[in-house]
């Protein structure tokens, strides 16, 4: 994995773009991305967004799942077995726990689409929602493999970290539709 940190926002560049609030389903998860990003949104795939057809494209899924009381669980407890799991395949991954108390986990994979070899970023937010719930957000970036070190790229998973970071999520239980 590269060495840019999860948790501190990088220095802003000369040429960094205007950024648009994305409230997603309702306000279940609040973020921004650069303002001329376009959007779609499906129920099946949740988010999709991306500069133009021949950029890296975001995405975003959440999850909300019923669990046992959460009072004695913390967020990162959540994310174990997911981590013990991608330590069993070899995956290397990084953890920590927000500010807000979420934890998160980053982690890249290998993929390949229509023949063409993918770098595929995985951002892991785990939110709990005591007494019995919690959601699980995946924020992913998927690029072509040989982008991985141009400087659009780097600047993109700059900006996304940072503010990936800086998502907020609804302390309610619920998905309002798009």
């Amino acid at each position: 994995m590269g060495s840019m940190t999860f948790w501190k926002k990088p220095p802003s560049p000369p040429d960094e773009p205007v950024m648009k609030s994305i409230v997603y389903r309702g306000g279940v998860v609040t973020f921004r991305i650069p303002s001329h990003w376009h959007e779609e949104y499906s129920d099946v795939e949740g988010g999709t967004f991306y500069e133009d057809p021949d950029s890296g494209t975001m995405r975003l899924k959440i999850i909300l799942a019923t669990t046992r009381q959460l009072h004695s669980y913390s967020a990162m407890d959540l994310l174990q077995p997911l981590i013990e799991g991608l330590k069993r395949m070899g995956q290397q991954c990084t953890k920590a726990v927000r500010p807000d108390g979420n934890a998160v986990l980053k982690y890249e994979e290998a993929g390949l689409e229509r023949g063409i070899p993918l770098t595929i970023f995985y951002w892991v937010v785990v939110n709990p929602l005591p007494p019995s719930h919690l959601r699980c957000a995946t924020f992913s970036y998927a690029i072509p493999t040989v982008w991985r070190n141009e400087r659009r790229v780097r600047r993109d998973l700059e900006m996304l970290e940072a503010e990936i970071d800086a998502a907020t999520f609804s302390p309610e239980v619920g998905v309002v539709s798009e």
